[in-house]
């Protein structure tokens, strides 16, 4: 559907719950959010207006899609309106900058999970992935050496 109108849009962000802060949720409204603002060129006022919430809220948004339209389980959560309203936000990434720290999905199995996890009880992390991060520079420093 390549000839959606804002309203069209409007009209989908509006039967989102505005509260919910679970992850598809949010990612579905930062979706929505990012076309007004990054097709329909709508302000963060304009839309805070329209949708009744913080401008705040909207700023946050929009940058959430800039951040993660890449990523897989994004897109997952962003299918439906990904193909009801298509739009592609790499046009606009190369105008932005983003602080954001890069993201890495691994799949492990069950064994290497474990492996991962003992190590990560002897080095006192409580988080899997303070493990990972710290076995990666560990290993990055010897590299380089």
């Amino acid at each position: 559907m390549e000839d959606y109108t804002k309203e069209n849009v409007i009209d989908a962000l509006l039967k989102l719950p505005s509260v919910s802060r679970k992850r598809g949720l949010v990612d579905q409204r930062s979706y929505l959010i990012g076309i007004l603002a990054y097709r329909f060129m709508m302000t963060e006022h304009a839309i805070s207006n329209v949708i009744g919430c913080k401008r705040t809220k909207i700023n946050y948004n929009k940058k959430i899609v800039l951040q993660l339209y890449k990523d897989k389980s994004y897109a997952q959560n962003v299918y439906v309106y990904a193909q009801l309203f298509p739009f592609d936000f790499s046009v606009i990434e190369n105008t932005v900058k983003s602080e954001r720290l890069k993201r890495v999905e691994l799949d492990l199995d069950t064994k290497f999970y474990n492996k991962l996890k003992a190590a990560g009880s002897i080095l006192g992390h409580t988080d899997i992935r303070v493990t990972v991060k710290f076995l990666l520079d560990k290993s990055l420093k010897l590299w380089e050496e």
